[in-house]
């Protein structure tokens, strides 16, 4: 059983590692040209599948998370869950909702992009409002989906 629990965490920590290098140039980018750095309440992944019938099922990420946006990309990071997702804006599009939530009426900006080959979809909201961060998502040249 230890050697599970221990094969586990070094896969936990390879997969990091390789998400992290394959989106460094792409970060480095970001951080040279940030036009928004904000810390997010709430982040959510919509579920493709695998373990748990997660697929079609909000997965939330728990501890810190953060978005930056530079002037044609933006990254959410989130540490202590391991993930960083990183998007170009002219490759993504946004729209807002209500879905993500369960019990609190909130609005959401879902994020639809390519993120290491597959298409996912991102939820993030702030408890003080979207709007800067539409505005920001939008400048970085993410589309705008209305409906």
């Amino acid at each position: 059983m230890a050697f599970v629990i221990i094969g586990g965490i070094i896969y936990l920590f390879i997969r990091q590692n390789r998400e992290r290098g394959t989106n460094s140039p792409m970060r480095d980018e970001i951080q040279r040209q940030v036009c928004l750095s904000t810390r997010l309440d709430h982040a959510r992944k919509l579920g493709e599948g695998g373990f748990n019938g997660t697929r079609g099922m909000w997965i939330s990420f728990r501890g810190p998370k953060r978005l930056v946006v530079g002037t044609d990309a933006f990254m959410i990071s989130m540490p202590q869950a391991l993930h960083e997702f990183v998007f170009i804006g002219r490759e993504s599009s946004i729209a807002i909702s209500r879905s993500p939530s369960r019990l609190v009426q909130r609005d959401w900006i879902i994020i639809t992009g390519q993120v290491g080959g597959r298409q996912i979809q991102i939820a993030i909201t702030k408890k003080e409002g979207i709007q800067e961060i539409w505005q920001a998502l939008a400048g970085a040249g993410a589309g705008q989906v209305t409906g």
